[in-house]
């Protein structure tokens, strides 16, 4: 065995997903190598992420008979990564975050809806936020460049028949060009809203 053959083989399990940008949408597969999440991966990594088995998909998500066996695709053209159905991490995969400490209190992430855009899509679901972050704070903050969102619903802009449904999306902080908490307070609710 010689080095490359130690590179060349993939460590981990792979993870299906979806990449989804403004004139590109692909699936196929990604090798976690020694992560144990699809968002580690890909928020330690930056360039190209390298996708294998990489089918080339029409605007509305069916599949063309373009097949190639590896793509890789410029982080900077990525509006977002889903899953349709996302595996649970490994086992101690996700616990590896300590949540931050202030004063006498453990300030813990809750999970809030928010709507995003980006140039080609409009994105809904929850983002696990600290309770003191604010909307300003959320879009404001450069870390992590993929934003985790789950039960996410995704429109396109250019085309709003086209909806996508997924358990799990990275969201590229640097593709958002607009945000809203979803029932955020002082938010007026649709009966409030006078006729015209």
């Amino acid at each position: 065995m010689v080095w490359d053959d130690v590179v060349a083989t993939p460590v981990g399990r792979d993870e299906p997903i979806e990449l989804v940008g403004t004139h590109l949408r692909v699936k196929g597969t990604v090798a976690l190598g020694r992560f144990g999440r699809l968002s580690d991966l890909i928020n330690a990594s930056s360039g190209y992420v390298r996708i294998r088995d990489a089918q080339l998909l029409q605007r509305n998500g069916d599949p063309t008979s373009l097949v190639l066996d590896e793509l890789m695709v410029d982080q900077d053209e990525i509006s977002f990564i889903a899953q349709e159905q996302a595996p649970a991490p490994e086992p101690g995969a996700a616990g590896g975050f300590v949540e931050p400490v202030f004063g006498d209190s453990i300030e813990t992430r809750l999970a809030r809806e928010f709507v995003m855009f980006t140039p080609g899509h409009t994105v809904t679901g929850k983002v696990h936020v600290f309770g003191q972050t604010d909307l300003a704070g959320f879009v404001d903050a450069t870390d992590p460049r993929f934003v985790p969102v789950t039960a996410a619903t995704t429109r396109s802009l250019a085309d709003r028949r086209i909806v996508g449904h997924y358990d799990f999306i990275l969201i590229n902080r640097t593709q958002l060009i607009a945000a809203a908490e979803v029932g955020a307070r002082g938010e007026m609710a649709a009966q409030d809203v006078p006729e015209i």
